[in-house]
């Protein structure tokens, strides 16, 4: 396997570090936004290897380039909005420190809610343990019942927040053509 360009490696060294100083060098924050980065520049580095593999020549090819240009462009846009970050503590910063706060937060709602439940198998257990007994979906009393559309509502609402506040993103990145970064959920591991 080829390494990929220097200009790539170079771009992601320079984002880094302006992440970096973008929230003062804070280590939970450097790791949100690293975090948030990193799935867009995995692809970019698939396109680039898929890229290289294939004659320059094809239309498929030429096409492809442009998107990277555009990638890079946007890229540029993104290290200018983290340079005016660094520099002041305006809107550019608030911004992403609050990015960094919701991206960390939004990885503790999926380790803690969302796969919140998933039991492991445990091969010590007897088949007939009660843990593998299933739960009724029936609720047991009134109260149950109020809970449980409580707690459904709640999920409902904040599933639309989450929405809401990603299309605000998507719409900021389109309008100043820059790259805000994008989330990975990984599948669901259990603890050791």
């Amino acid at each position: 396997m080829e390494p990929l360009p220097p200009s790539f490696k170079a771009l992601y060294r320079l984002a880094l570090r302006a992440t970096s100083v973008s929230v003062l060098h804070k280590t939970s924050a450097r790791k949100n936004i690293i975090k948030l980065w990193r799935p867009t520049f995995d692809k970019v580095a698939q396109f680039i290897r898929v890229l290289e593999s294939r004659q320059p020549s094809s239309a498929v090819c030429q096409r492809r380039k442009g998107l990277l240009d555009t990638w890079q462009g946007r890229m540029d846009n993104t290290l200018t909005f983290l340079l005016s970050s660094a520099q002041s503590r305006s809107l550019p910063h608030k911004v992403v420190r609050n990015i960094s706060i919701l991206s960390g937060r939004h990885r503790f709602w999926v380790r803690e809610s969302y796969y919140k439940g998933i039991k492991q198998w445990n091969p010590q257990r007897p088949p007939t343990a009660p843990e593998y007994d299933p739960k009724s979906l029936l609720p047991k009393d009134r109260r149950a019942t109020n809970l449980r559309a409580k707690t459904r509502e709640g999920k409902k609402v904040n599933e639309q927040c989450w929405n809401a506040l990603g299309e605000v993103v998507r719409m900021a990145e389109a309008r100043h053509d820059l790259s805000l970064g994008r989330h990975r959920v990984k599948a669901w591991v259990p603890e050791r």
